[in-house]
């Protein structure tokens, strides 16, 4: 087996323990068992993963657990923190708070509070909350897409997939975008619309499976966020709600567009750094 055959077959085997933690992120799986779904030798399975998808199985399934936790406290203001816990799959509160802790920097009961805050104060209706950036893009840029289909804070088993599927073909300084079709609030979330996508050269041979797209050349209304993707809704609430309707610009009909600037195997929640951008009529 010649060597772009064998990582193509290593590729395919890992696309399906990514479908498995994405499907049950709070479910304990033994070693044995996802090394099976891939059918690799139990020895090695936790190596070979590792230095594909750049952090262990362990860190996978806690990062998608906090990532879920994140949404139910900012969402479920009246549920108790042990069944936050438990849904995120900790059998106790205090183990649940040090890992959220160390990974939000606050702890869920602050955190909670924080969101709540935001929620009730006139905060989101100030001019400044967001510095905007006017960006003038002069040429397409070209990316590879996965199509996704769902609720967008799931996208990212789609990049997973999309970052195996592609794993010789990108660049490692390469940009990472998500292209957004449908509105959350007007949209079932079973039907929304998204891409994972990543930046590739024009004229790059794709597996057939694969799609091709463009950020088209326009002019960009651009919002830094930082913090966890669950709370990414804040920052539309404000460019569309509020920003938008002052600034004098019209909406252009291109997809909105986010620009994942930093990674989340390697960050913080609090620390993630996303783009926003809104393509704006001439």
């Amino acid at each position: 087996m010649n060597k772009s055959r064998t990582r193509d077959d290593y590729s395919r085997r890992l696309m399906r323990v990514v479908q498995l933690l994405w499907q049950e992120p709070t479910r304990n799986y033994s070693l044995e068992q996802i090394a099976d779904v891939a059918h690799f030798s139990s020895f090695h399975f936790h190596r070979i993963y590792r230095e594909t998808m750049g952090e262990t199985v362990t860190a996978t399934q806690q990062r998608l657990r906090l990532h879920f936790a994140s949404r139910d406290l900012a969402q479920a203001s009246d549920w108790p923190l042990l069944r936050i816990a438990q849904r995120a799959g900790y059998q106790s509160s205090a183990a649940f708070v040090r890992s959220f802790a160390a990974a939000h920097g606050v702890t869920p009961g602050v955190y909670r509070r924080q969101r709540l805050s935001h929620l009730q104060s006139r905060i989101n209706q100030e001019m400044d909350m967001y510095t905007v950036e006017f960006r003038t893009l002069a040429a397409p840029i070209h990316l590879a897409t996965r199509r996704h289909r769902g609720a967008y804070l799931q996208i990212g088993e789609t990049f997973s997939l999309l970052q195996l599927a592609l794993q010789a073909q990108v660049a490692p300084d390469a940009r990472w975008f998500g292209l957004y079709f449908d509105d959350p609030k007007t949209v079932a979330e079973d039907q929304l619309r998204s891409d994972a996508a990543v930046e590739i050269k024009g004229t790059a041979s794709l597996p057939a499976d694969i799609g091709q797209a463009q950020i088209p050349a326009a002019r960009y209304a651009v919002i830094e966020h930082i913090g966890p993707y669950s709370e990414l809704e804040r920052a539309y609430h404000w460019l569309f709600g509020v920003w938008l309707p002052q600034s004098g610009e019209q909406a252009a009909s291109v997809p909105t567009i986010e620009q994942y600037l930093n990674d989340p195997c390697n960050t913080a929640p609090k620390d993630l750094r996303t783009e926003i951008w809104l393509a704006l009529v001439d």
